[in-house]
């Protein structure tokens, strides 16, 4: 893997570009002295020893003292592992007062936009969290299109998560696990997704070249789609 790509990670971790730059060069050099770090990564003597303090603070560099000289190094990489299990017990302890904090508010409708193929892989990670049954008329066919890698990993962790689903789409469902399927008529050409849960509708434009998704939360919009789902469901044999 080259620099550039094991910045950009060190980036999703958490690092800033020149925090990842100096930690880099700290695994390169091992036990270093401020001046070499800042050299390996071209950073100037100043701001790399400001840096090492900060990568201190976070548990990846430790520090020795010889000879009056103070000497760098980075902690084992597998500490960064480490760091993301405490952030995520952290994250787990405070989420019921975050999560009661967002209930406290009056309940308004709500819409989110979504563009790309990142944008709506967004909104599909939200039906992974339901709770109950999903209604869900899609065009398998395009989705899988669009989603060649993405969409059977979702599936697989809807079947893990016991998500049951009803499904109106244009050919056979991939697993049958928690499934009941219909299949709509030809006379339904479609390149669309649609998914109805929890007072929510999502909705998805499967456009290779500029697909984009709506994220609404409304009561009265749930109903009515669900409404025209229930009346489909029973026409259909």
């Amino acid at each position: 893997m080259e620099k550039r790509e094991l910045i950009e990670v060190l980036e999703e971790f958490g690092l800033s570009v020149n925090e990842s730059k100096v930690y880099l060069a700290c695994l390169e050099l091992g036990l270093s002295k401020v001046n070499e770090i800042g050299i390996k990564a071209g950073i100037i003597r100043e701001s790399t020893y400001g840096i090492l303090n900060s990568l201190i603070n976070k548990g990846i560099v430790s520090s020795v003292i010889k000879s009056n000289v103070k000497y760098f190094e980075a902690t084992e990489p597998r500490n960064l592992k480490q760091i993301l299990r405490e952030k995520e017990l952290l994250i787990e302890k405070v989420l019921p007062h975050l999560n009661e904090l967002k209930k406290s508010k009056l309940k308004k409708p709500q819409i989110q936009f979504y563009q790309g193929k990142e944008g709506l892989k967004t909104i599909m990670e939200e039906i992974l969290l339901a709770k109950n049954e999903v209604l869900a008329m899609v065009s398998n066919k395009n989705l899988t299109k669009l989603f060649e890698f993405y969409f059977p990993n979702f599936i697989r962790r809807r079947e893990k998560a016991r998500i049951k689903i009803r499904l109106l789409s244009d050919k056979k469902p991939f697993s049958k696990k928690y499934i009941q399927f219909k299949k709509l008529p030809k006379e339904f050409n479609f390149n669309t997704a649609h998914w109805i849960y929890e007072d929510k509708v999502i909705i998805l434009s499967l456009n290779q070249k500029e697909p984009v998704g709506l994220l609404i939360e409304d009561k009265d919009i749930f109903n009515f789609q669900k409404n025209i789902f229930e009346l489909l469901w029973r026409l259909l044999k």
